[in-house]
């Protein structure tokens, strides 16, 4: 039992890890400079990339103001297709 502790407490250590960081934060910069494409000038404004860590792993979120960001992914789904041509 005290094994499987340890390999789930290693785990932990390597969603946190700088290496993962680094991969998340790459995907999300990419996913960011695709979306800045969109034609909408108000949109682009609110785009942001935040990274924050949670009780287990590291997130990576990418996303605008919320009304005009529901009504541009609505109309035109772009974080859907930038995150659909992002690549590790």
């Amino acid at each position: 039992m005290a094994t499987k502790f340890k390999q789930i407490r290693k785990l932990d250590e390597m969603l946190k890890s700088p290496e993962i960081v680094a991969v998340l934060e790459g995907i999300g910069s990419q996913i960011l400079a695709a979306a800045q494409s969109d034609p909408n000038p108000a949109y682009v404004a609110t785009l942001r990339m935040q990274t924050f860590d949670t009780k287990d792993r590291t997130h990576v979120q990418v996303g605008a103001a919320p009304a005009i960001g529901m009504a541009v992914e609505a109309k035109r789904g772009t974080l859907a297709r930038a995150l659909g041509g992002a690549s590790t």
